[in-house]
């Protein structure tokens, strides 16, 4: 089942959009929309996991501080730092 949406955007940006789907890089502007907006949920809810897995590993790692957990999030800083 889907929902209809109604979504209003700038002329600018509406002119990107018009663009792309001109280009052939989406079939319509419903289907850019529709993968935009999964693609950002897939993204909030990577970042909202991401951090849910962070608060664990300090939790360990507080209660196991030369523990896998410490590597753990020493791992992670570094990834931040690379990306």
């Amino acid at each position: 089942m889907e929902t209809v949406l109604e979504v209003k955007v700038d002329e600018f940006l509406a002119h990107k959009i018009e663009n792309l789907v001109k280009k052939g890089a989406f079939r319509s502007e419903d289907e850019f929309l529709k993968r935009a907006v999964e693609e950002l949920v897939r993204k909030l809810e990577a970042r909202s996991l991401t951090a849910k897995m962070d608060t664990f590993a300090e939790e360990i790692a507080k209660k196991h501080p030369e523990s896998v957990a410490s590597a753990v999030l020493k791992a992670r800083a570094e990834e931040d730092e690379v990306f």
